[in-house]
């Protein structure tokens, strides 16, 4: 099996992994990320801080923050909406079919999938961590949180590919339908679920991290349960598009006969 993911740059790929658009939309998430961490910075010192047991807002506004970006680029990953420019103007009505739906989603997207959501969180990983150290967050914390993000990603990466399979890369339906669940999912879910509102358990793992553990574990079981469902979905999507292709090429190879 070849990961054409990792090297192939063309539009039958959603989202190369060196695509310069890719590192490009990444490096600009990472620049948000380091302005709101210097803006919102603590200046009280450590020592003070855990002393008088105050919880300066820079490491939730940090995480915060890359949450959204993060959560948004694996959406247009999902989506094939980080191609080069140029495919929409050239191929809008022929919508090319990609690796990813033309191959098993087991032995292929889905392990795409897994390694890109971790691999676009590295480069944030140096201002969260900074961002932890000056809040005297706990190493046990911010790993929750860091599970908070990469959990977060991988629904929305798998919410964008959803969209793609149901609607196509080139939908007008599929684009807005895709970002209004990361809506629901991201924001709208502290309203009527705040215990899988990714923002919300943020917030509590910055004020009172000593009691984080139980509704972390509430919110990866329900948000990996519904990745779960996603995959399967997805998965059954894909082989049924596989077996339609099928069957059109052996009627084509008949009809040619």
């Amino acid at each position: 099996m070849k990961y054409y993911f990792l090297t192939d740059d063309s539009d039958r790929s959603l989202a190369p992994f060196f695509s310069t658009r890719l590192l490009e939309t990444v490096m600009a998430g990472v620049v948000i990320v380091g302005v709101f961490l210097i803006v919102f910075r603590s200046r009280q010192p450590i020592s003070e801080l855990m002393v008088s047991g105050n919880k300066p807002p820079d490491f939730f506004l940090s995480f915060a923050a890359t949450l959204i970006v993060i959560s948004y680029v694996n959406l247009c990953c999902g989506g094939g909406d980080l191609v080069s420019k140029g495919y929409y103007i050239i191929n809008y009505q022929t919508d090319k079919p990609t690796y990813e739906k033309e191959l098993g989603f087991y032995r292929y997207g889905m392990i795409e999938f897994l390694m890109h959501a971790f691999l676009l969180l590295l480069p944030f990983l140096p201002l969260l961590s900074l961002a932890a150290f000056s809040s005297a967050i706990s190493m046990g914390t911010f790993l929750m949180a860091v599970g908070v993000l990469y959990t977060s990603s991988l629904f929305c990466r798998m919410s964008g590919f959803l969209a793609y399979l149901s609607w196509g890369r080139s939908s007008t339906l599929g684009f807005f339908a895709a970002r209004a669940l990361m809506i629901i999912f991201v924001f709208l879910t502290v309203l009527f679920a705040p215990a899988i509102n990714p923002l919300h358990l943020l917030y509590r793992l910055n004020q009172s991290p000593d009691t984080g553990g139980y509704p972390f574990a509430i919110y990866t079981a329900v948000v990996s349960f519904a990745i779960l469902i996603l995959i399967l979905v997805n998965s059954a999507l894909i082989r049924r598009h596989i077996n339609k292709s099928d069957r059109s090429g052996v009627q084509g190879s008949k009809v040619y006969e």
